[in-house]
């Protein structure tokens, strides 16, 4: 079948054909099994949560595919439970004999199709004319029982071939749509039980405790469901898995990244003891551990099972863990895998001391839900390192190696990255100069903070640079013809930037010229040998791409010897819970109270003081000049 993906090699296109012919004989569809299980869901037309819409909005976005669903399939009707790509409003089901989903659910297998009109049996579905299906790849959700509830799945109106990727990424929400339907089950089970157990209080304070307990288990598993769009990074993601651990779970919880190398890295340690917690720092640090060991962390590393560990009857343990095991009064630990994309990425392992209940069956279960939970989270916190890095890497590249030294001017650059809870945005600075010996300083920003925001501040950069080489246009009109020609060539940015000009200097001069325009842009500062700030500009232009026919202000000052001209980004005076003008008068203060700093001391200082030490809210790039003399 042409665009099929096989996982592994005709596996998927075996098992559809048994399904085709188990139900021509006896369909799995309308089990009397599958119907009681799956009205027992009450799904059935139910309001989509928002874990759910979570998921499929993470298949779509992750795929680039524009449906995706969560179905509840009966014996009549095929109910989108959650259904991203749909307009509010619109349709919310269709028929079994026009759906997909029927081929999953009858054979319980799931269904990849790159092209569905080149599939004997898909070729003549309804749907294809009706919703404009042309590939379509699903993977069986469950009930409880193991019934099959529905589907995941992904839906394209062009034909494609789904990448490896694509499958197991809808292969792994599938099952973690199987795991939300069971825990809500679970959940509603708690209640009714803790409805029951408040009624008879008095009689039964055991079942209300009991109850009280999977309550709190059940709103443990939501809060990790959370951690899937928090866009934590990945050392907030460690320090997150061991907060959830503790005390809800164990006494004490350490997290250990598995490096390629083999070793284990302790990367989030905690333990409800505070005077404990030095003692189990220097345990995990100090360890050495390895993959391969033969019980603890090293083994479930190579294995991907949850393991129970009760050091009192473990015979695999080494003497080291018996000796730390002993120091920390450990009664029992669950230690689990945090995979992504089949991979063992992390073990956490979860403790009880002496004087704590032992683990049971429901624990282990629990640990395992967690796991399984952290492990998509993981996977984000992964994705978005990677994505960070190959961003900030492109951004770094595209700032200029080295500022040019023209006679009696000296320069000073700094570019710092948003705080780790974002990508890298798309700040830039620039110095070059022209054909007339004219130096020309370019401080700019483009709105967003991804890849692409980084690749259109390459462009525009470059696009400045063209515009000005040749002396002939003013810095308004290097702005100008910038803009025209980002509308000429469709080129759809947003970006604040401002050109500043300085002529070259003579003998007998008392200072340079200072010629700029701006496009939205903070206003530059100048500040004088004394230490007096002067604010240049409080009227910038329009942005680029807003309206290139209008024509921006040329303004003028002089930079006096001794004098510096500061050009920055708004991210250096903007930030949560302060607005521009109250960061402009920060750097003001600062500048005003930095006499006799050499530039390069002077933009230390800027970023040292006005950016906190995690990270600004936003990307930051400045670039100040100095004339030299007085």
């Amino acid at each position: 079948m042409a665009g099929d993906i096989r996982r592994p090699p005709n596996r998927i296109g075996q098992d559809l054909v048994v399904h085709t012919q188990r139900a021509g004989s006896d369909d799995p569809t309308r089990s009397p099994a599958r119907l009681t299980a799956v009205r027992a869901t009450e799904l059935l037309d139910a309001i989509a949560e928002e874990s759910f819409d979570r998921l499929t909005g993470l298949a779509q976005r992750l795929t680039g595919a524009p449906f995706a669903f969560l179905t509840v399939v009966d014996d009549e009707r095929s109910y989108w439970l959650s259904r991203q790509g749909i307009a509010a409003g619109g349709p919310a089901e269709n028929t079994l004999e026009e759906s997909f989903c029927q081929y999953v659910v009858a054979g319980g297998e799931p269904l990849v199709l790159g092209d569905v009109t080149a599939d004997e049996r898909t070729r003549d579905n309804p749907s294809i004319v009706s919703m404009g299906v042309r590939a379509w790849a699903g993977f069986p959700v469950h009930t409880p029982e193991g019934e099959v509830l529905g589907t995941f799945c992904v839906v394209d109106t062009e034909v494609r071939t789904w990448s490896a990727d694509d499958v197991a990424l809808i292969e792994d929400l599938a099952a973690v749509a199987s795991r939300e339907v069971g825990l809500r089950i679970a959940v509603r089970r708690v209640e009714e039980s803790r409805a029951a157990a408040e009624a008879a209080a008095r009689e039964a304070e055991a079942a209300t405790a009991r109850a009280r307990t999977e309550a709190e288990r059940a709103n443990l598993l939501a809060r990790i469901s959370e951690l899937l769009t928090t866009g934590l990074d990945l050392d907030g993601v460690w320090q997150a898995i061991a907060a959830l651990a503790v005390p809800a779970i164990g006494d004490f919880a350490y997290v250990c990244a598995v490096q390629r190398d083999g070793g284990l890295t302790a990367v989030a340690v905690r333990h409800s003891d505070p005077s404990a917690t030095g003692v189990l720092e220097e345990w995990v640090h100090s360890a050495g551990r390895r993959t391969g060991e033969a019980v603890g962390p090293g083994h479930v590393a190579i294995t991907g099972e949850v393991e129970l560990v009760e050091p009192a009857r473990a015979p695999g343990l080494s003497a080291a863990q018996r000796a730390a095991a002993q120091r920390l009064d450990v009664s029992s630990a669950l230690i689990a895998p945090l995979s992504s994309r089949g991979d063992v990425a992390a073990v956490v392992v979860i403790g009880r001391t002496a004087g704590s209940a032992p683990y049971t069956d429901e624990d282990r279960a629990l640990v395992e839900a967690l796991a399984g939970r952290a492990g998509l989270v993981v996977e984000n916190a992964l994705l978005f390192q990677l994505q960070r890095a190959l961003s900030e890497t492109m951004q770094r590249a595209l700032l200029p190696a080295l500022l040019p030294r023209p006679a009696g001017l000296r320069m000073a650059a700094r570019y710092r990255p948003a705080g780790r809870a974002q990508l890298v945005g798309g700040d830039w600075y620039d110095a070059y100069l022209d054909a007339a010996g004219t130096t020309s300083l370019v401080i700019g920003d483009v709105a967003g903070h991804d890849i692409d925001a980084a690749a259109a501040m390459g462009q525009l950069r470059t696009m400045v640079r063209m515009a000005g080489h040749d002396a002939v246009r003013t810095a308004p009109e290097v702005l100008a013809t910038v803009d025209r020609a980002c509308a000429i060539f469709g080129f759809d940015v947003f970006a604040t930037a401002l050109v500043a000009q300085i002529g070259p200097g003579s003998a007998d001069s008392t200072g340079r010229t200072v010629r700029w325009g701006s496009a939205g842009h903070p206003p530059p500062l100048l500040v004088s040998p004394a230490g007096a700030v002067s604010v240049l500009d409080d009227r910038p232009g329009l942005p680029l791409g807003v309206a290139p026919e209008r024509d921006r202000p040329e303004r003028s000052a002089t930079l006096p010897a001794g004098g510096t001209l500061l050009l920055y980004t708004d991210g250096l005076i903007e930030s949560r819970g302060h607005d521009l003008d109250h960061g402009l008068a920060r750097l003001v203060h600062l500048l005003a109270d930095s006499p006799g700093l050499d530039l390069e001391r002077l933009c230390d200082r800027i970023v040292h003081e006005l950016l906190p030490s995690a990270g600004a809210d936003d990307d930051v790039a400045l670039i100040a000049v100095r004339a030299e003399g007085a």
